[in-house]
């Protein structure tokens, strides 16, 4: 077994002048090489034509955050406005933050007038933002103001964006709900900044001359409602009126080459297979693709190959583990392979390392990690031709 580089930590206490590698994660995350498979693309498009928020589902690090990404950058919008939920997360969080705190220090210990601006106070969150872009800031100034200094990245004319919610799941149970209300309507309050007297900021969508004299949506509205993604990892059920409302899709793992057949229709866009082997193949920017190799034993076939087939045999009903690796895990083991193994390199020639960084990148439980050497040798066991 050999290590093929210089370790830059040692960990022996001593000093070293060791110059660290050029980070690549952007090139695991650039959108552009966002893979899709067909019935992805259907429940997409699907919401796109209903304006209902897309819910997708899913194992952690199976792509579903990346997707919003990819289709702002198909539709040439600017990067998603992203929202992650947290447990105590409530509907208002996702349109804007209020400094009730400072508000409240500025009044009662720095003497500041009752009365003065609260729009300093005020920090818009992702889908007020949204809102915000969709309406222009030509028209929120018209609506509110005090809002004329904190408009530098608005447009002056309305424009179209993607809001992404990440892990609705992790929200209180009635949080859900109060969400979709607000997302329906398009609209939202902010009465702290309402003065004495005043009626207060309200920004909405759905104002008079956006809607039809049947009580539709005119096409202007719907050509600027923001698009929304929204992710949950399933560590509770939501509730059915929050399902009912949205457009659903489960992502799961794509296939393996060696389960595609010549008639299957698992093709992006561009016609060509979606595999687990051509999402690495895109990622790495690989040329020449990754050779199945199945007829060689495990331990003779290359690393980036025999990276693919261990991460199949981990995956596989044979193999028992508590947290299952995910596409995310198999795409930062193999750009560290591929970065750092020859591209001839085989796996017993760089199996210390094949090994050892399989364990923290692929094992994400204390229990899994102590099964890692023998599932690597029950891997290596199998015989040629065999995952």
């Amino acid at each position: 077994m050999t290590m093929i580089f210089d370790p830059y930590y040692t960990g022996s206490g001593t000093r070293a002048d060791v110059k660290l590698p050029d980070y690549q994660i952007d090139k695991l995350t650039d959108p552009s090489g966002y893979l899709a498979p067909p019935d992805l693309v259907s429940a997409v498009n699907v919401a796109l034509a209903l304006g209902l928020p897309l819910l997708l589902t899913g194992e952690p690090g199976c792509g579903k955050s990346q997707l919003a990404y990819s289709l702002a950058w198909e539709l040439g919008l600017p990067d998603p406005f992203t929202f992650t939920v947290k447990s105590d997360t409530q509907s208002r969080d996702l349109f804007y933050h209020f400094d009730t705190l400072g508000r409240f220090r500025a009044v009662h210990i720095h003497n500041v007038q009752e009365n003065d601006d609260a729009h300093r106070f005020l920090r818009m969150e992702a889908l007020g933002r949204a809102i915000f872009h969709a309406l222009g800031s030509t028209k929120i100034i018209d609506i509110d103001p005090g809002f004329t200094g904190y408009l530098a990245d608005i447009p002056p004319q309305p424009q179209r964006s993607v809001v992404l919610i990440d892990e609705i799941d992790k929200a209180p149970r009635e949080v859900p709900n109060d969400i979709l209300n607000e997302i329906d309507r398009m609209a939202f309050d902010i009465p702290e900044v309402t003065k004495a007297n005043q009626n207060k900021s309200s920004f909405s969508l759905q104002n008079k001359s956006s809607r039809t004299s049947d009580g539709t949506q005119s096409a202007e509205h719907s050509a600027i409602r923001p698009i929304v993604i929204i992710t949950s990892n399933r560590e509770r059920e939501l509730p059915e009126a929050f399902l009912r409302r949205c457009v659903y899709f489960h992502v799961e793992l794509p296939p393996f080459r060696s389960e595609l057949n010549k008639t299957d229709t698992n093709k992006s866009g561009d016609g060509k297979e979606v595999s687990v082997e051509r999402i690495v193949e895109s990622r790495l920017d690989l040329k020449n693709g990754i050779e199945a190799e199945h007829h060689k034993p495990n331990i003779q076939k290359s690393v980036l190959a025999g990276g693919i087939s261990f991460f199949e045999y981990l995956r596989s009903d044979d193999v028992h583990l508590i947290k299952k690796p995910s596409t995310a895990e198999l795409l930062n083991w193999m750009l560290l392979l591929y970065n750092r193994c020859p591209a001839t390199g085989t796996v017993e020639n760089n199996e210390h390392l094949f090994l050892t960084s399989a364990k923290v990148t692929l094992f994400k439980h204390l229990d899994d990690q102590k099964e890692a050497a023998d599932l690597f040798n029950d891997w290596l066991a199998l015989q040629a031709g065999k995952k």
